[in-house]
């Protein structure tokens, strides 16, 4: 009886083991490097050698932090910066987290807490279409597809009609 009890217990553990280390990862689930950017439209660029960027997916929540353009961020010339030197550091980073959810190819952020403190809070969003190929995952981007709060309503972008399509490689 105590033999069976045993073999019992270990088939038992074995499964747990077994089921825990073998969860089913999302599609999105990683951190993925920003590898690409490009916008067509309204402030059309394509940006093949980008500055440092990472998109990190957890089962339910994102966070991501990137350097648009393709030139290195300016230091500050001091240890005390200039408003000037500050406005500048803002406006080369950007910088994002939240929870997100998807729903075929649509994938929706609502920022928690964001760079910009109109696009983040219950209201706002962001949808991109997303496609994952092996280690390589597209997002794209409208700009009608971002809606941030004005006062408090969440209301689409006013900026000039474009899309943004950011090529990520996974790293982990």
């Amino acid at each position: 009886m105590i033999r069976f009890l045993k073999a019992v217990l270990m088939v038992v553990m074995f499964s747990v083991t077994l089921a825990a280390q073998s969860g089913a990862r999302g599609p999105l689930e990683g951190a993925w490097k920003v590898a690409e950017i490009v916008v067509t439209g309204a402030g059309a660029s394509n940006v093949s050698n980008p500055q440092p960027g990472l998109f990190i997916f957890t089962r339910t929540h994102y966070s991501y932090m990137w350097v648009p353009g393709n030139q290195p961020r300016p230091l500050f010339k001091a240890e005390d910066p200039t408003n000037a030197e500050k406005t500048t550091a803002f406006d080369s980073f950007v910088a994002n987290t939240g929870t997100y959810e998807t729903s075929g190819t649509t994938l929706t952020i609502r920022p928690t807490v964001a760079r910009v403190p109109n696009c983040m809070g219950g209201a706002a969003f962001m949808r991109f279409q997303f496609r994952v190929e092996g280690n390589t995952l597209t997002l794209t981007q409208k700009s009608a597809d971002v809606n941030c709060l004005i006062g408090a309503r969440a209301v689409p972008s006013a900026a000039p009609a474009n899309d943004t399509r950011w090529k990520l490689t996974r790293v982990e």
